[in-house]
């Protein structure tokens, strides 16, 4: 069975030049979200200097991923799309050690069934990024 990370009821959008990712820490079953306003909620910053219509997916509590014996894949928060580029993301607020690798683990493990679900030549580029509020120059 294919599983669908375009989920329409997942999606919201921005075309500012300017706007953040968001993952509400005290709402742990709510998506991650696209926030144009609210600057100090905002676990990455996306700079859209061309003002693209850029779409976020919400992957984390919106997509069910499975492993073999059933139990759920940890995945990454959710793709950008503009174009046909992709961005994997993983947003952190942590000051503890190990974020990157855990982070890390999220993107792999998400584009694995992203590249069994999709085919990913038919995307220009395809990246990864562990966004860390704490460490903004990571």
């Amino acid at each position: 069975m294919s599983i669908d990370f375009f989920k329409k009821g997942c999606q919201n959008s921005s075309s500012l030049s300017r706007f953040g990712l968001c993952d509400d820490e005290s709402e742990p079953l709510k998506p991650a979200y696209i926030d144009e306003v609210n600057v100090s909620n905002w676990l990455a910053e996306v700079n859209n200097v061309k003002c693209y219509p850029v779409d976020f997916y919400a992957i984390d509590n919106c997509v069910e991923i499975l492993r073999a014996d059933g139990t759920q894949e940890s995945r990454c928060d959710g793709i950008l799309h503009y174009e046909n580029k992709l961005f994997f993301v993983e947003l952190k607020d942590r000051t503890s050690r190990g974020w990157t690798i855990k982070g890390r683990e999220q993107l792999t493990a998400t584009y694995i069934v992203f590249k069994s679900n999709y085919d990913v030549s038919t995307f220009a580029n395809i990246e990864g990024y562990v966004c860390n509020k704490q460490r903004p120059l990571a």
